[in-house]
């Protein structure tokens, strides 16, 4: 996918002008994520250029694959910056595509600050240009630096009644709640742009007995979402917060029908489906029309008309470092801004959208567990919390996703295609971990693995033209196609460093760091296996055998949604070490955990988490302001 973004020439950047530039190019953005928008560019220029311009190209190493400039350049003088390729994720990229380009022009260096929230994108913009440059025969050193101006002026929020700490869904949709029941809103987020993890999913989203379920005829409740994120029982270690779950079940409805009829957001077809890895007892999961960021979109739209309305504000780049309270009661916030500034801002009520913590591995109950959110994911939310005085629920076990190919650190781009035809899953001892025709049962496989390594393990037979031996676990890079996948695999294989290829089980096994006897054995005993037309092992039908060169992959389990978080009430009222509510301290969505609703892992759950628990909160802030 190759998107690009119209940037301004040159004057002052505000972090507002930001917000606006970010609803501007959402049309652009929402075909972005379909992977249909065009390449046009983005350029920034000296205010008044040398006529001898002459251009250079050079590329760098984005987040989603390299970024392409062309840079205009005279008598030692950046003239301009464009940005001619790139395959970044438009709503984290789109504040450092602009920005970058424009600071190097201004400033005359590549001594720019990165982006907060698109660091790896605004790198690779500064490697590009860096690169542009050496094609001139220049270095940094040679240019005439005017100075390091960031260009971002530090804004103060408007007077309100409710700040909301994070612009993920939770605080989106808490901010236009809040808008809509008529109170004044203070949103501040920590990075340059706006959507959290949300921007980045795939936008499957759930609620029981919704308009568009009765449009198609499907009979649901409440009653039957709780029985099924319960599961029936009423054991406190599957259940631990029934007034939680309950909430969350009963709420899930109105917050999908909002989201339909007041916000508009498209659900496409409006035709209910089933999860992946827990399917429901009603197909209650309903896809957002070009991913989660649509979804954002729509929200963003109704908080600038806030903003214009003079009701709202949106203060990026600004990170919530202390929630002030006083004789226990909450009454306002500390913000630290990207140049340091400290400030204080009184409000009556703080919601809290803070995301969870999946980039901080101190923080995660897994060894060896990647993560698909964004760098931002990193807990911060929770030292706020802890630090006003919450009540915070530990991380808890469960069985994340399964594949993960650990090949960019601990963040997942690539899953091992779990459904490759006649693949085999292993663990380090050499040893298959379940039946491969069920993709049901990776997840617990892989929760179970010693270091939570598996392998996925076929041969030459099994790469067939027309096959992906790796996938996407990002929607909106939408699908690698079959060449592109078994390129990939092939470079992998290449580095040696998750991926291998041998002509024997015990050379494949020693490169792979696999028990080399057990795991010949293996190979031998499911050939067989496959000869005599029976999984005497796991009962596996799908029998292929493992013929000509065998490849492995290394995989870890990776995470969505975190399990962990802050305690609340079923008002989203945060709770301190007692269980007693923090009057006007709220919050939602991942910063309080998915464990607390029941909802850790069901299809649909992870934005409907989100977005519940931001509405309920929004209804008990502007309800506790009055």
């Amino acid at each position: 996918m190759e998107t690009t973004v119209e940037t301004a020439r040159t004057g002052s950047l505000t972090r507002r002008g930001f917000l606006t530039g970010a609803v501007a190019v959402g049309a652009a953005s929402a075909l972005g994520f379909a992977g249909c928008a065009p390449g046009a560019t983005s350029a920034a220029s000296a205010e008044s250029s040398p006529a001898d311009v002459r251009t250079y190209t050079g590329s760098g190493a984005g987040r989603m694959g390299d970024i392409m400039v062309k840079v205009g350049i005279a008598d030692n003088v950046i003239a301009s910056v464009e940005v001619i390729k790139q395959h970044e994720t438009p709503m984290i990229a789109n504040s450092a595509l602009s920005r970058i380009p424009q600071l190097v022009v201004r400033n005359q260096s590549l001594d720019i600050d990165a982006v907060t929230g698109a660091t790896i994108t605004s790198f690779g913009l500064k490697e590009a240009i860096g690169n542009a440059l050496s094609q001139a025969g220049l270095s940094e050193k040679d240019l005439a630096k005017t100075g390091k101006d960031d260009g971002i002026k530090a804004e103060e929020p408007i007077e309100a009644d409710i700040a909301v700490v994070g612009g993920g869904l939770t605080g989106l949709v808490a901010a236009v709640r809040a808008l809509q029941n008529g109170k004044r809103v203070a949103l501040f987020e920590e990075t340059a742009h706006l959507g959290g993890s949300s921007c980045v999913s795939d936008g499957w989203i759930t609620g029981a007995d919704t308009i568009m379920e009765r449009a198609e005829g499907i009979e649901d409740s409440a009653d039957q979402f709780y029985a099924f994120l319960t599961q029936g029982s009423e054991d406190p270690a599957i259940v631990p917060y029934p007034e939680i779950t309950r909430t969350y079940a009963e709420t899930s409805g109105p917050l999908m029908d909002w989201l339909d009829t007041y916000v508009n957001v498209d659900f496409g077809e409006r035709k209910g489906g089933y999860g992946l890895y827990t399917p429901p007892d009603q197909p209650r999961i309903y896809g957002v029309n070009n991913g989660g960021g649509s979804m954002d979109m729509a929200l963003i739209e109704l908080i600038q008309s806030g903003i214009r309305e003079g009701n709202a504000s949106v203060v990026l780049e600004a990170r919530a470092t202390n929630i002030l309270k006083d004789d226990g009661a909450v009454s306002g916030l500390e913000i630290t801004y990207a140049d340091g500034t400290v400030k204080e801002f009184p409000f009556k009520a703080v919601i809290m959208g803070t995301g969870g913590y999946s980039h901080n591995q101190d923080m995660m109950p897994y060894a060896n567990c990647g993560t698909c959110s964004p760098s931002t994911a990193s807990g911060h939310g929770w030292e706020l919390a802890e630090n006003a005085g919450a009540c915070m629920l530990p991380p808890s076990i469960y069985a994340p996703y399964a594949g993960g190919i650990p090949n960019a650190g601990f963040e997942m781009r690539y899953q091992a295609n779990l459904k490759f035809p006649g693949a085999i899953w292993v663990g380090l001892e050499g040893t298959r971990m379940a039946n491969e025709d069920v993709p049901l049962l990776a997840k617990g496989a892989w929760g179970k693995a010693s270091d939570n390594v598996g392998y996925v393990v076929f041969s030459d037979a099994q790469r067939i033209d027309g096959l992906r031996p790796i996938v996407l676990t990002s929607y909106l890079e939408g699908e690698l196609t079959p060449w592109q996948s078994a390129e990939l695999l092939d470079s992998l294989v290449d580095e040696g460093k998750v991926a291998w290829k041998a002509d024997s089980a015990v050379e494949l096994a020693r490169a792979a760091g696999i028990d080399e006897a057990a795991f010949a054995q293996t190979i031998e005993t499911y050939n067989g296996y496959c000869d005599a037309g029976n999984d005497a092992d796991f009962g596996r039908t799908g029998l292929q055998k493992l013929e000509g060169a065998l490849y492995a992959l290394k995989t870890v389990p990776y995470q969505l949604q975190c399990t962990g978080g802050i305690r609340v009430n079923a008002d989203a009222n945060v709770l301190d070490a007692s269980e007693q509510p923090i009057p006007g301290l709220y919050a939602g969505g991942e910063a309080i955990g998915m464990r607390q609703s029941s909802a850790g892992g069901q299809g649909g759950c992870g934005l409907g988490n989100a977005a519940t628990w931001g509405y309920i909160a929004a209804d008990s802030a502007s309800a506790y302001v009055g």
